[in-house]
């Protein structure tokens, strides 16, 4: 099975030195799962990859042949103004950092010495824009006129304008990565929409469904993660949780 690629849209490297492209890979790769990676060792080249591909960030080096980090700051600021800019550099000069900050840089970093904070800036920078993403489907998705999924509700009957505007709020939030609470009194169709949403962000994925009503702070605990042979009296083989059966799918919390 091929690995998924994390991000969705890759975050491009731009750097004139291979070796520090490679290193700052294989970091962003360990300390972040960033795979999804576009690595540009030509600064000639960045504006020519953004008319092709849509990226999510942009790593710039501050020193380069052709067209220096301040440079291409400026070129994508005025072509592409709403990808967030991080810029590193070897030395740690204010006055650079706070010139590139006024170009359109989200931060700047001095290479290898500030690899932590260049982790959670970016890991920042993606929940922004995730933010940012899932407001305009939110706004997208209130304004459309019918649904982008209706196969996702075929169980769920209905006409009432109120009923079609949660169908639409659910295409929006199905996008998103986050979990999803539903509530509402017993029979009203929360599994229904569950499923709808599952169908929506993932179709050929598992749906895993755990009823948790009466179920014990240990007894959920076992349910949700499983355990391992001997981790406790009577434990004699191995027994896998709904959260690794689920996988890369759905789990649903029934009775939360």
């Amino acid at each position: 099975m091929s690995e998924e690629l994390y991000p969705a849209k890759p975050i491009m490297l731009v750097d004139d030195e291979m070796p520090w492209l490679r290193s700052l890979s294989l970091t962003l790769r360990e300390s972040a799962g960033i795979t999804n990676i576009i690595k540009c060792s030509d600064s000639r080249e960045v504006l020519h990859i953004l008319q092709k591909t849509e990226v999510s960030m942009i790593l710039l080096d501050l020193t380069m042949p052709f067209f220096s980090g301040q440079d291409l700051l400026r070129m994508i600021t005025k072509d592409y103004p709403g990808i967030p800019m991080i810029v590193l550099s070897g030395m740690n000069q204010v006055d650079t950092a706070v010139q590139c900050m006024r170009l359109g840089a989200r931060d700047y970093f001095v290479k290898t010495a500030e690899m932590d904070r260049l982790i959670t800036s970016i890991q920042k920078a993606f929940s922004m824009q995730n933010m940012i993403d899932e407001n305009q489907r939110l706004k997208f998705r209130f304004l459309a006129d019918t649904l982008e999924y209706p196969e996702a509700f075929a169980k769920i009957t209905t006409q009432n304008k109120k009923m079609l505007a949660i169908m639409r709020y659910c295409e929006a939030v199905a996008q998103s990565s986050e979990p999803i609470l539903i509530t509402g009194e017993s029979g009203i169709g929360k599994e229904l929409f569950a499923r709808a949403i599952s169908y929506i962000r993932c179709p050929a994925d598992t749906w895993v469904a755990v009823n948790v009503a009466g179920l014990d702070d240990n007894v959920f605990s076992d349910t949700l993660f499983g355990h391992t042979k001997g981790a406790f009296t009577g434990a004699e083989r191995e027994r896998r949780g709904m959260v690794e059966e689920a996988g890369s799918g759905t789990l649903f919390l029934d009775e939360i």
